[in-house]
């Protein structure tokens, strides 16, 4: 029989900024069984963050680039298991030819326009697997992108029977819940694609939230954390560097919140049963305001560790929630 005939709740398995880890999306996938869930949920970030050149020179030989070392002089057998390593730390292993190469990187747009090919190869390849893999399971799984997904990638997706991309959007997810999902976050010192100053965040918020028929029973997946709850949770950036740089004070790393103030305003405003985020790497970590619980599981995706939460839904509370790894 299957759990959810047994219980009275419906257990929820989040995962967030999987960032184009093979890996970690297969271990995701693989926790719709091992944890019973009755749905999958991706708060944002799915997509990779870097190309990775696996250059072929006119010997056949590969070259490239592990972990910050260089891979020299390889053939096709050993290139392999590298471009693995790469696919799972969270990086697109492209081969090129010395030509190619050349000539993508000496133009910025081509550059661009490879990463965003990349990256809706590989969310059209992850929605199939993910169908095939949820669909005897008779499982759902609701995503969102996030502020590093480029909208020229996400405009291409499209949902499937068991995989819904929710983003901007306002799901039905039993007959007691709906989930809100929106991927847009607050500004950050990395100029992401998908950020907004606050005032403009909580504008393009204001729809969907007068789209929810009744908040008290609302999921809320939004890729951003909530201003001040503790989820948000992040090294202070020197941001007159490029990169910017944490700024170290005592020898310790400076902590500040983040999170987005128009975020903390809505759910303060509407009380949603549940939020589930990401986007804060660092912080594991959960708390109320109010009655609405917020989850952030954090990531580990670039040593291909899975993290997330177990959240056990009643029809108008959260029952309990655990937090994973592995």
């Amino acid at each position: 029989m299957p759990r959810t005939e047994k219980h009275k709740f419906k257990r929820l398995f989040l995962a967030a900024d999987l960032h184009g880890s093979e890996i970690v999306f297969r271990k995701f996938l693989a926790a719709a069984k091992f944890y019973e869930a009755d749905a999958l949920l991706i708060g944002g970030d799915m997509t990779a963050k870097t190309i990775v050149p696996v250059v072929e020179g006119r010997d056949g030989r590969f070259s490239t680039r592990l972990a910050g070392q260089s891979r020299e002089n390889l053939s096709a057998v050993e290139i392999k298991p590298i471009e693995k390593a790469i696919e799972d730390s969270g990086q697109y292993p492209v081969r090129l030819s010395d030509e190619e190469y050349n000539e993508i990187r000496a133009d910025p747009d081509k550059v661009d326009k490879l990463f965003i090919d990349c990256m809706i190869k590989q969310l059209r390849r992850w929605t199939e697997m993910a169908e095939n893999h949820l669909a005897p399971l008779g499982i759902p799984m609701f995503w969102i992108g996030g502020n590093d997904d480029k909208p020229e990638a996400l405009a291409t997706v499209t949902s499937t029977p068991h995989v819904q991309y929710i983003d901007e959007s306002v799901a039905r997810f039993d007959e007691d819940h709906e989930i809100l999902g929106f991927g847009w976050t607050n500004p950050s010192p990395w100029r992401t694609p998908r950020e907004l100053p606050e005032e403009a965040l909580g504008k393009r918020l204001e729809p969907l939230l007068n789209r929810v028929q009744d908040p008290a029973r609302c999921i809320y997946l939004i890729h951003a954390p909530p201003y001040g709850t503790g989820l948000d949770i992040a090294p202070k950036l020197d941001t007159s560097t490029d990169p910017p740089r944490p700024i170290i004070q005592g020898g310790q790393q400076v902590l500040i919140p983040v999170g987005s103030s128009s975020f903390r305003t809505a759910i303060l405003e509407t009380q949603p049963v549940l939020g589930l985020h990401g986007h804060i790497h660092e912080t594991k970590n959960a708390a109320k305001l109010k009655r609405t619980l917020c989850v952030d599981p954090g990531s580990e995706y670039s040593s291909g560790t899975l993290r997330g939460a177990i959240v056990n839904l009643e029809r108008d509370r959260v029952l309990s929630y655990q937090f994973t790894t592995g």
